[in-house]
């Protein structure tokens, strides 16, 4: 008897949790973290209006993805038992970000920045990346104005000089796989290999060693280049198809206006439609 009790119990939980996560998903209900904050306005208010703009929302990373609770409910959206995280302390940003960004998390630590960070909490990640308007990852964030607040340029110039021409062609094989993403054929293995790619490139990235760079860089090209050799060949079967395609409707009309001079010519208005 308890076990049914405890099903049923179990189900209509199951079924509540589901139908309050559907319709967050839709924009039926917000966030009770963003609900809150926003009310309280002021400071309290500036990390929804940030976090608006970040990539982060753009991604779907909401509150409680980076801090832990439960935003669905009021009462344990800060508590210990939901894993409410809260703000970290300089040291733990690291490990805060990390939990998602692995990859990038381990350069980083093998990093001037890391080491130094580990010792005096800066710089970490919010440093180069902010807060809550977190930024889209790329060579853009390496520039004078933010790298001299706490060293020279020239190193970074490097990096970022190093990392161009990868980059633009990321950028680039990017556009064409969302041109032929509309067709017949299925791309997600061509996407999951640049993906690939990027991030490799981008967590080698925080090592800062212009060496470490240059090395995947080489490795990211060579796949890169297979990328691109996989798009080409998904155009040219697309190609291939348009031609059939535009070969069939012209057989068709061709068939069509040879059979219509036929009727005229050979036949009777009123036996058009008899053959």
């Amino acid at each position: 008897m308890r076990w049914k009790i405890a099903l049923i119990l179990f189900l209509i939980l199951s079924f509540n949790t589901t139908r309050a996560l559907a319709q967050q998903k839709e924009g039926k209900i917000e966030s009770v973290c963003i609900q809150c904050h926003s009310q309280l306005g002021g400071k309290f208010a500036e990390p929804v209006e940030q976090w608006n703009k970040s990539i982060h929302k753009e991604m779907g990373n909401n509150c409680e993805g980076c801090h832990g609770g439960d935003a669905t409910d009021m009462g344990r959206a800060m508590t210990t038992e939901a894993g409410f995280r809260g703000k970290p302390k300089l040291l733990e940003i690291p490990d805060f970000c990390g939990k998602c960004h692995i990859g990038v998390k381990e350069n980083y630590s093998k990093s001037v920045h890391g080491i130094t960070a580990s010792k005096t909490g800066a710089p970490n990640c919010v440093t180069c990346h902010g807060k809550h308007d977190i930024k889209k990852a790329s060579l853009e964030l390496i520039n004078e104005k933010n790298c001299t607040r706490c060293h020279t340029y020239d190193k970074p110039q490097k990096i970022k000089q190093a990392l161009a021409s990868t980059d633009k062609e990321i950028a680039r094989l990017s556009a064409l796989i969302k041109d032929v993403k509309g067709s017949s054929i299925d791309t997600k293995r061509v996407e999951e290999k640049l993906f690939a790619a990027r991030n490799a490139i981008h967590q080698v990235t925080h090592v800062l060693s212009v060496n470490r760079i240059n090395a995947m860089k080489a490795t990211t090209d060579k796949e890169l280049s297979s990328v691109d050799e996989s798009l080409k060949a998904i155009e040219k079967e697309i190609a291939k198809r348009k031609r059939i395609a535009i070969g069939a409707s012209l057989f068709c009309f061709f068939t069509a206006g040879v059979i219509i001079l036929y009727r005229k010519i050979f036949l009777k208005p009123e036996n058009w439609f008899k053959v």
